[in-house]
C-alpha cells in the first residue's frame, strides 16, 4: 500500500460526492415533472369534464330542434333542405358529445394510471385485480 497517493482518494470521494449530488437533483426534478404532469392532469379531467356537460346539452338542443323541423316538415312548412340541415347538426351534435365523452374517460384512465389510485373506490390499485 503506497504511503502516498498524491491526492487519488480525495478525488474519488470529490466524484462521488458530486455525482450524488446530481443524482439527487435528477430525483427531485423527476419528481417535480411527475407532481405537475399529475397537477395538469387534473386539470384537464375538470376542463373535460365541462366540456361534457356543455356538448351534451348542445346534443340535446341538437336532438330537440331536428324533431321540430321533423315535425314541420312533415306538415309542409319546411324543406327538405332544412330538414337535412337539422339532421347534419344533430348529427354532428352527436359526434361531438361522444369525442368528449372520450376525451373524458381518457383522461380519467390516464390520471388514475399516473397517480395508480382507484378514485371511484377511493383505493390505491394494485396490480392483478
Amino acid at each position: 500500500m503506497p504511503l502516498v497517493d498524491w491526492g487519488r482518494q480525495k478525488s474519488i470521494i470529490k466524484t462521488a460526492q458530486l455525482t450524488r449530488q446530481q443524482v439527487q437533483r435528477n430525483v427531485q426534478q423527476s419528481q417535480a415533472t411527475f407532481e405537475q404532469t399529475v397537477l395538469s392532469q387534473a386539470a384537464q379531467l375538470s376542463t373535460l369534464s365541462e366540456q361534457l356537460a356543455l356538448a351534451a346539452r348542445a346534443d340535446t338542443l341538437a336532438q330537440r330542434r331536428y324533431d321540430i323541423a321533423r315535425a314541420t316538415y312533415q306538415v309542409g312548412r319546411y324543406s327538405l333542405t332544412d330538414l337535412n340541415i337539422a339532421l347534419s347538426e344533430k348529427d354532428q351534435a352527436k359526434r361531438a358529445y361522444i369525442v368528449a365523452l372520450r376525451a373524458g374517460w381518457i383522461a380519467y384512465y390516464r390520471l388514475r394510471a399516473l397517480t395508480l389510485y382507484d378514485f371511484e373506490r377511493q383505493q390505491p390499485l394494485i396490480a392483478g385485480k
